[in-house]
């Protein structure tokens, strides 16, 4: 992944477009927008798209014929969890770091059935690790 980092436009296009989970025009775009209750112009999307695309955040991925106009589609060029995890290294913090950081703020917010989904979440980690460790011998 290319070193860059998003705008809070941006990103809040580039979440738009992993929830939709399908390559979108900027027309298709407009059309499901609905983010912040705000409507965009035509040309302001345009130019945050053409911001992302430059970025290599996102990618051409085909045309779509709309009457008698064809218009590109695209797509996110990673998923958001590389993009977090991106995020996360860049900023110098490590997994096990990422993962204490949950831990107090659950515990600190009386989270208890997000603990114990963090805890499940951690037992299947560690049990698919002993199974490629048993596998390895």
């Amino acid at each position: 992944m290319r070193e860059f980092t998003l705008t809070k436009t941006e990103e809040k296009v580039m979440l738009f477009l992993w929830d939709q989970g399908r390559p979108l025009s900027v027309q298709e775009m407009l059309e499901a927008w609905d983010g912040d209750g705000k409507t965009w112009k035509d040309n302001y999307m345009r130019a945050i798209v053409h911001s992302l695309e430059e970025k290599e955040a996102l990618e051409f991925c085909n045309l779509e014929r709309r009457g008698n106009r064809y218009a590109r589609r695209f797509q996110p060029a990673y998923s958001k969890k590389e993009y977090y995890s991106h995020l996360v290294k860049r900023g110098g913090l490590s997994a096990s770091e990422m993962v204490k950081v949950e831990a107090v703020a659950l515990a600190a917010s009386g989270d208890q059935q997000g603990m114990d989904a963090l805890i499940h979440e951690l037992e299947e980690i560690i049990e698919e690790y002993r199974r490629r460790d048993d596998d390895a011998k």
